[in-house]
Protein backbone atom coordinates (compact mmCIF):
# COMPACT_ATOMS: atom_id res chain seq x y z
CA UNK A 1 0.00 0.00 0.00
CA UNK A 2 1.55 3.21 -1.11
CA UNK A 3 2.15 5.77 1.89
CA UNK A 4 -0.59 8.55 1.47
CA UNK A 5 1.63 11.43 2.87
CA UNK A 6 4.63 11.09 0.32
CA UNK A 7 3.32 13.62 -2.21
CA UNK A 8 3.45 15.99 1.28
CA UNK A 9 6.83 14.91 1.64
CA UNK A 10 8.36 15.75 -1.85
CA UNK A 11 6.50 19.18 -1.91
CA UNK A 12 8.71 20.12 1.51
CA UNK A 13 12.08 18.52 -0.45
CA UNK A 14 11.08 21.07 -3.58
CA UNK A 15 10.47 23.83 -1.56
CA UNK A 16 14.01 23.44 0.56
CA UNK A 17 15.82 22.96 -2.68
CA UNK A 18 14.12 26.33 -3.91
CA UNK A 19 14.82 28.41 -0.98
CA UNK A 20 18.49 26.63 -1.15
CA UNK A 21 18.48 27.98 -4.88
CA UNK A 22 17.10 31.19 -4.49
CA UNK A 23 19.70 32.02 -1.51
CA UNK A 24 22.94 30.85 -3.67
CA UNK A 25 21.48 32.78 -6.80
CA UNK A 26 20.85 35.66 -4.80
CA UNK A 27 24.58 35.48 -2.97
CA UNK A 28 25.59 35.17 -6.86
CA UNK A 29 23.29 38.60 -7.97
CA UNK A 30 24.99 40.49 -4.52
CA UNK A 31 25.88 42.87 -6.58
CA UNK A 32 22.08 42.80 -8.25
CA UNK A 33 20.17 43.42 -5.09
CA UNK A 34 16.80 44.04 -6.35
CA UNK A 35 16.93 41.28 -9.12
CA UNK A 36 17.75 39.01 -6.16
CA UNK A 37 15.12 40.31 -4.07
CA UNK A 38 12.14 40.26 -6.85
CA UNK A 39 13.29 35.85 -7.83
CA UNK A 40 13.67 35.50 -3.40
CA UNK A 41 9.86 37.01 -3.67
CA UNK A 42 8.55 34.84 -6.24
CA UNK A 43 10.19 31.79 -4.72
CA UNK A 44 8.46 32.73 -1.48
CA UNK A 45 4.72 32.78 -3.70
CA UNK A 46 5.34 29.94 -5.26
CA UNK A 47 6.32 28.36 -1.74
CA UNK A 48 3.31 29.70 -0.32
CA UNK A 49 0.96 28.33 -3.19
CA UNK A 50 2.41 24.90 -2.76
CA UNK A 51 2.02 24.78 0.61
CA UNK A 52 -1.63 25.82 0.73
CA UNK A 53 -2.32 22.56 -1.40
CA UNK A 54 -0.51 20.58 0.40
CA UNK A 55 -3.12 21.69 3.47
CA UNK A 56 -5.30 21.03 1.20
CA UNK A 57 -4.83 17.94 -0.26
CA UNK A 58 -3.56 16.57 3.53
CA UNK A 59 -7.13 17.40 4.69
CA UNK A 60 -8.92 16.04 1.62
CA UNK A 61 -6.70 12.70 2.50
CA UNK A 62 -7.62 13.05 6.16
CA UNK A 63 -11.60 13.05 5.88
CA UNK A 64 -11.45 9.90 2.98
CA UNK A 65 -9.27 8.16 5.81
CA UNK A 66 -11.64 8.75 7.87
CA UNK A 67 -14.99 7.54 5.78
CA UNK A 68 -13.20 4.20 4.51
CA UNK A 69 -12.26 3.38 8.06
CA UNK A 70 -16.40 4.28 9.08
CA UNK A 71 -17.28 2.43 6.31
CA UNK A 72 -14.70 -0.58 7.32
CA UNK A 73 -16.37 -0.75 10.75
CA UNK A 74 -20.06 -0.71 9.73
CA UNK A 75 -18.97 -3.83 7.37
CA UNK A 76 -17.19 -5.53 10.18
CA UNK A 77 -20.20 -5.18 12.25
CA UNK A 78 -22.36 -6.55 9.48
CA UNK A 79 -19.89 -9.93 9.23
CA UNK A 80 -20.10 -10.11 13.23
CA UNK A 81 -23.72 -9.92 12.95
CA UNK A 82 -23.85 -12.55 10.17
CA UNK A 83 -21.64 -14.74 12.45
CA UNK A 84 -24.36 -14.54 14.96
CA UNK A 85 -27.31 -15.73 12.80
CA UNK A 86 -25.08 -18.40 11.47
CA UNK A 87 -24.85 -19.66 14.66
CA UNK A 88 -28.26 -19.30 15.01
CA UNK A 89 -29.23 -21.53 12.07
CA UNK A 90 -26.39 -23.98 12.99
CA UNK A 91 -27.85 -24.54 16.83
CA UNK A 92 -31.80 -24.35 16.10
CA UNK A 93 -30.85 -27.21 13.07
CA UNK A 94 -28.84 -29.46 15.66
CA UNK A 95 -31.70 -29.08 18.00
CA UNK A 96 -34.51 -29.21 15.63
CA UNK A 97 -33.61 -32.72 13.59
CA UNK A 98 -32.16 -34.15 16.37
CA UNK A 99 -32.97 -32.89 19.46
CA UNK A 100 -35.65 -31.15 21.54
CA UNK A 101 -37.25 -30.07 18.82
CA UNK A 102 -38.35 -33.29 16.66
CA UNK A 103 -41.57 -34.55 19.41
CA UNK A 104 -44.74 -35.43 19.11
CA UNK A 105 -46.99 -32.41 19.68
CA UNK A 106 -45.77 -30.84 15.91
CA UNK A 107 -47.83 -28.85 14.09
CA UNK A 108 -49.64 -30.00 10.72
CA UNK A 109 -46.86 -28.49 8.53
CA UNK A 110 -43.72 -29.78 10.73
CA UNK A 111 -45.95 -33.33 10.60
CA UNK A 112 -46.25 -33.04 6.45
CA UNK A 113 -42.08 -32.24 6.22
CA UNK A 114 -42.44 -28.37 6.02
CA UNK A 115 -40.63 -25.34 8.02
CA UNK A 116 -43.56 -22.98 8.23
CA UNK A 117 -43.59 -21.46 11.27
CA UNK A 118 -40.92 -23.56 12.53
CA UNK A 119 -37.75 -22.21 14.68
CA UNK A 120 -35.62 -23.28 11.94
CA UNK A 121 -37.23 -21.63 8.87
CA UNK A 122 -37.35 -18.19 11.66
CA UNK A 123 -33.51 -18.83 12.55
CA UNK A 124 -32.93 -18.80 8.21
CA UNK A 125 -35.28 -15.57 7.49
CA UNK A 126 -33.26 -14.12 9.79
CA UNK A 127 -30.09 -15.14 8.43
CA UNK A 128 -31.03 -14.24 5.01
CA UNK A 129 -32.20 -10.84 5.85
CA UNK A 130 -28.53 -10.14 7.77
CA UNK A 131 -27.14 -11.84 4.21
CA UNK A 132 -28.51 -8.71 2.66
CA UNK A 133 -27.30 -6.18 4.78
CA UNK A 134 -23.70 -7.61 4.58
CA UNK A 135 -24.29 -7.38 0.65
CA UNK A 136 -25.02 -4.32 0.53
CA UNK A 137 -21.53 -3.29 2.73
CA UNK A 138 -19.38 -4.98 0.11
CA UNK A 139 -20.95 -4.18 -2.51
CA UNK A 140 -20.71 -8.10 -3.98
CA UNK A 141 -24.21 -8.34 -5.73
CA UNK A 142 -26.22 -11.53 -3.69
CA UNK A 143 -23.09 -13.36 -2.96
CA UNK A 144 -23.66 -13.87 0.96
CA UNK A 145 -27.99 -13.37 0.15
CA UNK A 146 -27.55 -16.73 -2.38
CA UNK A 147 -25.07 -18.88 0.33
CA UNK A 148 -28.60 -18.27 3.19
CA UNK A 149 -30.87 -19.32 0.63
CA UNK A 150 -28.65 -22.53 -0.27
CA UNK A 151 -28.58 -23.33 3.28
CA UNK A 152 -32.38 -22.86 3.19
CA UNK A 153 -33.50 -25.21 0.23
CA UNK A 154 -30.72 -27.93 1.92
CA UNK A 155 -32.73 -28.07 5.43
CA UNK A 156 -35.77 -27.66 3.59
CA UNK A 157 -35.40 -31.04 1.75
CA UNK A 158 -33.89 -32.34 4.75
CA UNK A 159 -37.55 -31.80 6.41
CA UNK A 160 -39.15 -33.53 3.49
CA UNK A 161 -36.55 -36.52 3.80
CA UNK A 162 -37.23 -36.91 7.67
CA UNK A 163 -40.83 -36.75 6.69
CA UNK A 164 -40.48 -39.88 4.32
CA UNK A 165 -38.26 -41.60 7.17
CA UNK A 166 -41.03 -41.38 9.63
CA UNK A 167 -43.33 -42.16 7.36
CA UNK A 168 -41.56 -45.83 5.98
CA UNK A 169 -41.85 -47.84 8.85
CA UNK A 170 -37.90 -47.87 9.92
CA UNK A 171 -37.89 -51.58 10.86
CA UNK A 172 -38.64 -52.20 7.07
CA UNK A 173 -35.51 -53.04 5.34
CA UNK A 174 -37.04 -52.90 1.49
CA UNK A 175 -34.56 -50.79 -1.09
CA UNK A 176 -37.19 -48.20 -1.15
CA UNK A 177 -36.42 -47.42 2.52
CA UNK A 178 -32.51 -47.71 1.90
CA UNK A 179 -32.46 -44.92 -1.23
CA UNK A 180 -34.48 -42.72 1.41
CA UNK A 181 -31.68 -43.33 3.97
CA UNK A 182 -28.45 -42.48 1.43
CA UNK A 183 -30.55 -38.92 0.38
CA UNK A 184 -30.95 -37.81 3.54
CA UNK A 185 -27.34 -38.71 4.36
CA UNK A 186 -26.72 -36.83 1.69
CA UNK A 187 -28.26 -33.91 2.83
CA UNK A 188 -27.06 -34.11 6.11
CA UNK A 189 -23.29 -34.00 4.58
CA UNK A 190 -23.87 -31.29 1.65
CA UNK A 191 -25.11 -28.96 4.89
CA UNK A 192 -22.43 -29.94 6.89
CA UNK A 193 -20.52 -28.32 3.31
CA UNK A 194 -22.08 -25.77 3.11
CA UNK A 195 -22.16 -24.40 6.32
CA UNK A 196 -19.02 -24.67 6.41
CA UNK A 197 -18.08 -23.16 3.88
CA UNK A 198 -20.51 -20.24 5.02
CA UNK A 199 -18.47 -20.24 7.94
CA UNK A 200 -14.77 -20.02 6.07
CA UNK A 201 -16.18 -17.06 3.82
CA UNK A 202 -17.06 -14.61 6.40
CA UNK A 203 -13.50 -15.71 8.39
CA UNK A 204 -11.79 -14.54 5.18
CA UNK A 205 -13.63 -11.36 4.81
CA UNK A 206 -13.11 -10.51 7.76
CA UNK A 207 -9.50 -10.56 7.69
CA UNK A 208 -9.92 -8.31 4.57
CA UNK A 209 -11.61 -5.68 6.39
CA UNK A 210 -9.79 -6.38 9.45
Amino acid sequence: MKNPYAPAFWCVLFALVLLSATYFYGVMLSHQIDKAMIFLDSACALIAVLSIGVVAWASYQSQRTKKKLLEQGKTRVAIWDTKVALRRVETVFDRYFWGSYWQPGRTFQEVMGELTGTPLEKSLEALKQQCVLLDQQVADGRHWLNNARELSDVATAMARERYQLDFCDPRTDTPGNAVIHREFEVLVYTWTVRLKSFDHQLDEIEMEYS
